[in-house]
């Protein structure tokens, strides 16, 4: 079965829940974006300074300037730390919530959780997370959208009649008007609205 992706950065952020379904082809969210935890966290939850200092771990704080990010991931990653040697940490939910450590010098990104609660819990006991890793050969890190486009099938922001017709052939006419692929690619009608 073929693997498609789409870019979550695409969908605005009152889109709402979405979700895209395929007896054709596995789809998959792509793309990186920065989780920013709110200040009010940090304050009732002392151990996050604590795990910071602890193990250089440094979480990402919406009162604190955000870092640019530097490439793109499929599938979808959601950054939400990165330690002193400049390496980025994220967890994918379409990978089961692992959290993935990513280098700044690119090569294949590790997973050093198996979910984010555990990760934690390492990180405040003050277990050495680098240590805890292995060859995350599901999780792909490319230099930008435009090069993961060349690798992946990407599957572009006005995609709804386009996909609709070419993953799911199956859908019988009577339901193409009611299945949130109302008209062809110029109405901007699909699943996200788009």
């Amino acid at each position: 079965m073929k693997t498609v992706y789409w870019d979550m950065s695409e969908l605005s952020p009152n889109s709402g829940v979405f979700g895209i379904f395929s007896s054709e082809a596995k789809v998959l969210p792509a793309g990186t974006e920065i989780h920013t935890e709110q200040r009010k966290v940090r304050e009732l939850v002392p151990q996050c300074r604590e795990m910071e200092e602890r193990a250089g771990v440094f979480f990402f704080w919406e009162d604190q300037a955000v870092p640019e990010v530097p490439f793109f991931t499929a599938p979808h990653v959601e950054l939400f730390a990165r330690d002193r040697d400049g390496n980025w940490y994220g967890r994918s939910a379409p990978l089961e919530d692992r959290v993935y450590r990513i280098s700044p010098e690119g090569g294949t990104p590790v997973q050093v959780s198996e979910s984010m609660e555990r990760f934690a819990r390492r990180l405040l006991a003050g277990e050495e997370v680098r240590e805890l890793c292995r060859p995350a050969q599901e999780l792909r890190v490319f230099p930008s959208k435009a090069a993961a486009a060349q690798a992946v099938e990407l599957v572009p922001r006005r995609w709804s009649w386009s996909l609709c017709r070419s993953c799911w052939p199956k859908i019988g006419k009577e339901r193409r008007s009611d299945d949130g692929c109302h008209g062809g690619p110029d109405e901007g009608t699909g699943p996200a609205g788009h």
